[in-house]
């Protein structure tokens, strides 16, 4: 036996370097491979931005509840330029754990825009079954976009749930999360309508159907827009439409009493009842309202809550 041992040792031993030789030749094409999915990458939702704030040690008290700076990414005629820099730094100045996270959508395949000319100069037409499409787009666009959210608030490994803060267009991803997922707070600055503001061709391109929120207002939630916005949003608007209750106009009181924070007034004279609050902005310093006069707005309400 130790003879055909040895024999065997030696005939084996000529294939050694063949046996290395065929191993090696199978990672090459798996690297070929595995670059292919920057490409397929594309098609997904991604977190383009996740900026942590720790509370500043100097806070004279520290809270538990973090508070997400919201932005919904590449959704053309949604898409909103707010900048989250400096009400996130102050917040963590006041012992917040302040969070940025911009959450991005699906580059749109050329296959999906509508004006899109084939070879021989024909216009390919989208088609019109909306019967498969419309829960494949859902799929595919804001519920990814809601997930990923979720995971990245779960990463903060943070107990409480978070207090949401979105503007514009955002704020459809804001409360697509509070359909599924808790929330301590809510904050709406400049709320999307109920109607969809796109063109037909940009909800093609986004492959983004419009929702429909259901969720009742059982948690507080702070609706700030300026006194014309908060007129057009009583028609267009579910929150503001249902429970909420608009300042007076000037021509019936006094300026002072509609810059109160409270317009209450829902279900059995309780203005609490449903957790409502809408507060005017003043936008004669910044056209979006996100000024230092809306930071401390928000802050007064988050002090009312008890935050």
């Amino acid at each position: 036996m130790p003879l055909l041992t040895s024999r065997a040792r030696h005939i084996l031993q000529p294939l050694k370097p063949l046996t290395l030789s065929i191993g090696f030749s199978f990672v090459v094409p798996l690297r070929l491979f595995g670059s292919t999915t920057n490409a397929t990458d594309r098609t997904k939702v991604h977190c383009t931005r996740r900026l942590v704030r720790q509370p500043s040690p100097a806070a004279s008290r520290e809270s538990p509840y973090p508070i997400v700076f919201l932005r919904m990414r590449g959704i053309e005629g949604l898409e909103e330029d707010a900048e989250w820099v400096d009400w996130a730094s102050m917040f963590s100045e006041k012992g917040y754990t302040s969070v940025e996270i911009d959450i991005s959508s699906p580059s749109p395949s050329p296959s999906s825009d509508p004006a899109s000319e084939s070879a021989n100069g024909s216009i390919s037409v989208p088609s019109t079954d909306t019967s498969t499409s419309t829960s494949a787009e859902d799929i595919s666009t804001l519920k990814p976009m809601v997930n990923l959210l979720a995971s990245e608030i779960r990463l903060l490994a943070i107990p409480f749930p978070p207090i949401l803060v979105a503007f514009g267009g955002s704020t459809i991803l804001a409360q697509a999360f509070i359909e599924d997922n808790p929330s301590s707070g809510l904050i709406l600055i400049n709320p999307a309508e109920d109607t969809d503001p796109r063109s037909e061709k940009q909800q093609i391109q986004t492959r983004l159907k419009y929702p429909t929120f259901t969720y009742e207002p059982h948690f507080p939630i702070l609706v700030l827009s300026d006194q014309a916005g908060l007129r057009r949003l009583s028609v267009t608007n579910r929150l503001v439409r249902e429970y909420g209750q608009l300042p007076p106009s000037a021509e019936d009181h006094q300026q002072e009493q509609e810059k109160k924070g409270w317009f209450g007034g829902f279900g059995g004279g309780s203005s609490r009842s449903k957790g409502i609050e809408i507060g005017v902005l003043d936008e004669l310093t910044s056209p979006s309202g996100l000024n230092e006069k809306g930071r401390i707005e928000v802050e007064r309400w988050m002090d009312r809550q008890g935050f």
